[in-house]
């Protein structure tokens, strides 16, 4: 009697862009907020940023998103406003901004409608674009602005970098942060490709079907470039995380101040030494003269070398 065969077990496959299962360690009741804002894209890093920062227990992640929204068309959310309330009632220590996908082709209400791209559009844009980078300063938080990707698609490619130029105008400030990723999602001959190294350096899948969004893959390498810049802009994530500096509120400091005031370095006062201008230590450090040679140091060049002449 013939047995039956197994039936196949079905595989489950995550979509590209779902990120994979992780446990997220609990967070501080005072932990520090990265606010993410935008549209879909901004989501995806959103959720990438997190899983780069799942084990740091003094930072966690928000995200003010809608995935079919950005500055320009019908309905478009009230961005100021709502990231107002958002950085108020948390406690943000830096927003992070990516949209303008769902921008392209859209008009700007009126009569007559402002059609995309024209010089009243651009100026429109641009204003919106400002108005939301001086909601976040005023605040006197410090804010990161990621820039929209290469395509497979000249006339889009040519949409996003005006896109990108805007967004890069509007960064002015000191406290404000534009992440390019244009040249890291193109390969070494400079063109389009949907593969590159992921943030392991392995070859992977970076970008979705419409050669527009990101896979799970693409959104971490975007996080990663984003966190780089969190990372450095906020000191690290430790346990005096986001302790602000009294006497310079537009700073943070997450190491904690444990030294004398900034304006001195470790050691004191100067105790530079007078240094005269016959003495070898001037020759070396003010003229830039080589040091004498000594004979038998390993810098002596006229010491004797085994088995030469």
């Amino acid at each position: 009697m013939r047995q039956k065969a197994d039936a196949p077990v079905k595989r489950v496959t995550r979509p590209a862009e779902t990120p994979p299962a992780f446990a997220e360690e609990p967070k501080d009741p005072d932990a520090g907020v990265i606010l993410v804002v935008g549209d879909r894209m901004a989501r995806g890093v959103g959720g990438g940023l997190k899983y780069l920062l799942h084990d740091k227990p003094m930072v966690r992640v928000e995200l003010l998103t809608e995935d079919k929204k950005g500055l320009a068309g019908e309905g478009t959310p009230d961005w100021d406003t709502q990231l107002l309330a958002k950085i108020r009632g948390e406690d943000v220590k830096a927003v992070v901004v990516m949209m303008g996908q769902n921008d392209l082709g859209q008009q700007f209400p009126g009569e007559p409608p402002v059609e995309f791209l024209t010089d009243a559009w651009i100026e429109t844009y641009r204003k919106k674009a400002g108005d939301l980078v001086r909601t976040v300063r005023q605040e006197r938080k410090p804010l990161i602005w990621v820039g929209l990707p290469p395509t497979n698609a000249e006339m889009t490619n040519t949409d996003f970098s005006q896109l990108n130029s805007i967004f890069q105008g509007e960064l002015s400030d000191s406290r404000t942060w534009y992440v390019d990723i244009w040249e890291i999602f193109l390969n070494e001959e400079g063109a389009f490709s949907s593969y590159g190294p992921d943030v392991d350096g392995k070859n992977a899948r970076l970008r979705a079907g419409d050669k527009i969004g990101f896979t799970w893959a693409g959104y971490q390498k975007v996080a990663f470039f984003v966190e780089r810049e969190l990372s450095r802009i906020l000191g690290g994530y430790g346990g005096y995380a986001f302790e602000g500096v009294d006497d310079d509120p537009d700073f943070i400091v997450l190491t904690g101040r444990v030294t004398s005031p900034e304006d001195e370095l470790l050691g004191g006062q100067d105790q530079s030494l007078d240094l005269k201008d016959d003495s070898v230590a001037y020759r070396f450090f003010v003229k830039g003269e080589s040091l004498p040679e000594i004979p038998g140091r390993v810098d002596d060049t006229k010491r004797a070398v085994p088995g030469g002449s």
